[in-house]
């Protein structure tokens, strides 16, 4: 078990590259995933949640970004098309999370109150604190923290869909719907976790076990992994599912897994300009650190 209130980094701290700190980026994903699954109740909803809140607000510390974001600026910075972002932001709509104005959409404030964005925010949110926490226990480095500013969780809550949204943007290219993708970023995190190391992806994960660790039904699981198998992004052994090594060692994967790494390092450096407690990483949680996905 990990320690995860190390008074001080040893001087021989790692840099924040490697295996070890992409399993870390891939639980979050998952994990992250999951908290957008079971509060919007879909990937795609809660993605396109996340995007316009990042694109106007309001999880800022300041006032924030206040200018709408058009449907097309949406399809084009989650590289999905027009008429899929139209659907999904009209459900949004519907449900009050998201509000049409004459220049495109935006995420009203009242919506930090609504216990879905609540949910989804604050969950995303601890998430990050467990990265940080696992972070520091892993001994790599982090920036120094600024115990002269006050942290603001909400500014913390941008960060967490940021890195989200920095994810899924990073494996644009491996060409799948989000469903597909979560299932991906989970078994991936799956295999990692059950090897008990940070690679190869030989430890086998039940569908059953995708579908509780997403929350999506298993039906849904079921059809879309038959999919990936067939594309042979997914191999069936004995014991479950395993990452195929060839779409692993991919050069489209490595490029993916290498901007998300880069990206994470840029955005756990706003940490620390936002005064986050990165010296004591757990007293920044809304709701306390969460538990890790039941894989047995």
């Amino acid at each position: 078990m990990m320690a995860f209130e190390p008074a001080q980094q040893h001087q021989s701290a790692a840099p924040l590259q490697g295996p070890l700190f992409e399993g870390l980026l891939a639980e979050f994903a998952a994990c992250a995933m999951s908290a957008g699954i079971a509060a919007l109740g879909a990937p795609n909803r809660a993605l396109i949640f996340a995007a316009a809140a990042r694109a106007c607000g309001p999880f800022d510390s300041g006032p924030g970004r206040s200018h709408p974001i058009s449907v097309n600026a949406l399809a084009a910075s989650l590289a999905r098309p027009f008429e899929t972002i139209r659907r999904q932001a009209n459900m949004l709509i519907d449900t009050g999370l998201l509000v049409r104005h004459e220049t495109g959409l935006a995420v009203p404030l009242q919506a930090i109150c609504d216990p879905r964005a609540a949910l989804m925010a604050d969950r995303c949110h601890d998430l990050l604190v467990r990265l940080v926490e696992d972070v520091r226990a892993a001994n790599f480095m982090l920036p120094e923290p600024r115990p002269d500013i006050n942290y603001d969780p909400r500014t913390g809550i941008g960060i967490a869909f940021d890195l989200l949204l920095a994810t899924i943007e990073c494996h644009h290219q491996r060409k799948e719907n989000w469903t597909r993708l979560a299932l991906i970023f989970a078994i991936e995190w799956a295999n990692r976790r059950f090897a008990h190391a940070s690679g190869p992806y030989l430890a086998p994960v039940k569908p059953s076990t995708v579908a509780r660790i997403l929350g999506l039904p298993y039906a849904t699981v079921s059809r879309n992994i038959e999919a990936l198998v067939a594309s042979g992004k997914l191999r069936r052994v004995s014991e479950g599912l395993v990452i195929a090594t060839e779409f692993v060692t991919a050069p489209a994967a490595a490029d993916a897994r290498l901007a998300l790494a880069n990206r994470a390092r840029q955005l756990l450096g706003r940490l620390s300009l936002i005064g986050f407690p990165l010296d004591r990483p757990a007293r920044a949680y809304i709701d306390g650190r969460p538990p890790l996905p039941a894989l047995g």
